[in-house]
This record gives structure tokens, C-alpha cells and sequence, in this order.
């Protein structure tokens, strides 16, 4: 991988929760290279780590949980202070919740929700308006003689896959370099899902995209992602290429996932 292909570096990256004046570590020792334009699953069960690392990406992690060690380069800058994650939070790198609905406003109409992202991040999305938000629900799936209906709509009115496919539109908006995804389709029925990872393909091939893909189902990322990043006990116990970690996986724990499955 050349320089000009890796977007985000992670580099012995170690995260601390102190609960009643005792600290465990939550994630330990870390190493990840995230190239542009590719597809990364981060796989392992509940308490593995896999979420904490999604979100020490974007500095959301709680108050008692810190980065104790490590550190991390976005586009060659480094990530180190309260200020440099609030710079690229949202511009630069999109967060995609498990249960959209929850991280929509029921109280907004979906076309102002748009709007006032846009607002914020005014530097970025100048050109954007109405028409544009128009033909990125369009791209995201939706039909256009429907997109009027869903832009007035509030997100009760609409099905989950609508409501995950705006909360992804509301990531694009500011024209980040990766989104990160954190169970974005375990809510969803199955074919629900299946048109949400279209989606999620699609903005790898035509925006050139980076997605880190986190997930318990590893049959969904074997699908989706070019590389798996299996995560145990706030390790990383193996990564590689899809193909590979399929069919030869090598530490005992990829092998039982493999097993579950």
C-alpha cells in the first residue's frame, strides 16, 4: 500500500474505561491501516472492542472512557486533541447508527434535517441545496417520484430501510472520505438488509468511499468486505483479505466464528 492509498492509520492504539477509581483497558494495542476507496469489517461478539475502536475514530467515547495510549492519522494529520476530532467528526468521517430512527429527530421533517446538516458543515456543502439532496436520496435508492413524499415526511412515516437510508444520506451530506457504519443493518429484515449493502457497495464504487463496516455477523461482512478485522476480548486476533480468512482462517477464535456460522 502506498502513502497515497491509506487514509486512516492506527498505530498501537490503546483505550482505558475507569469505573469506581479502577481502570480496565478496553481495547489493547490496536494496529489498523485503512485504505481509500475499500470496504473493512470490524467482526467480533458484544464487549470485544469493536464498537469502542469505531468510536475513538470520531472521539464519541464516554466520560469515563479515554485514549490512554497510541494514536491515530487521518490523511497524514494527526488525531490527538478535543479540537482535531471535532474538525473531522462529521466532515471528514460519517457515522452511520445502529438504529436510525433513534438517531433521526421525530420532531423534523426529514428535508429540514438535511438542510441543517448542510448548514453545518456550510464549508463543505456551499453548492448543495435542495435539488442536490434530491439527487443523493435518488442515488441512495429512493424512487424520484417518490422523493418529495419522503423529504416531507418525519421518520415515523417511514419503513426502516427509508430511515437507514437517510441517516447514511445525512452522513454523506458534508462529503466525507469514510464512513463508519456500526450495525447499521442488524435492526433490518433480511431483505432490507440485502438493499442497504447495495447502497453501502455503491458508495465505495462511485464516491470512492472508505467504510468501516462493524458487525457480529460475519456472514453479512463476508459478503460485503474487502478485508475483516476480527476482534476478541479488545484485541485484534487476525486480519486479511475476505477471501483468505474464509477459507483458511488461522487463529482459534476466527475458526470458531466460522464454526457458529
Amino acid at each position: 500500500m502506498t502513502a497515497g492509498d491509506l487514509l486512516l492509520k492506527i498505530e498501537d492504539l490503546k483505550v482505558t474505561a475507569s469505573v469506581a477509581g479502577v481502570d480496565t483497558d478496553l481495547i489493547a494495542g490496536v494496529s489498523l491501516n485503512i485504505p481509500r476507496a475499500r470496504i473493512i469489517g470490524v467482526i467480533g461478539e458484544s464487549g470485544s472492542g469493536k464498537t469502542t475502536l469505531a468510536r475513538s475514530i470520531i472521539g464519541l467515547l464516554e466520560s469515563n472512557v479515554r485514549v490512554s495510549g497510541g494514536g491515530m492519522t487521518l490523511e497524514g494529520e494527526p488525531l490527538a486533541t478535543a479540537r482535531d476530532f471535532a474538525r473531522i467528526r462529521g466532515a471528514k468521517v460519517g457515522l452511520i447508527m445502529q438504529e436510525a430512527k433513534a438517531s433521526l429527530d421525530p420532531l423534523i421533517r426529514i428535508d429540514r434535517q438535511m438542510r441543517e446538516v448542510a448548514r453545518q458543515h456550510r464549508d463543505r456543502t456551499a453548492s448543495i441545496g435542495v435539488a442536490g439532496h434530491a439527487d443523493l436520496l435518488e442515488r441512495l435508492g429512493f424512487l424520484p417520484s417518490d422523493i418529495q413524499r419522503v423529504m416531507r415526511s418525519y421518520p415515523h412515516e417511514l419503513s426502516g430501510g427509508m430511515a437507514q437510508r437517510i441517516a447514511i444520506a445525512l452522513a454523506l451530506i458534508p462529503g466525507p472520505s469514510m464512513l463508519i457504519a456500526d450495525e447499521c443493518t442488524s435492526a433490518l429484515d433480511v431483505t432490507t438488509q440485502a438493499e442497504v449493502v447495495t447502497v453501502i457497495q455503491g458508495l465505495v464504487t462511485d464516491l470512492g468511499l472508505s467504510i468501516l463496516f462493524v458487525t457480529h455477523d460475519l456472514s453479512l461482512a463476508a459478503g460485503l468486505c474487502d478485508e475483516l478485522v476480527v476482534m476478541h476480548r479488545g484485541e485484534v486476533v487476525e486480519l486479511g483479505a475476505t477471501s483468505s480468512m474464509i477459507s483458511a482462517p488461522e487463529h482459534p477464535y476466527t475458526q470458531s466464528l466460522l464454526a457458529a456460522r
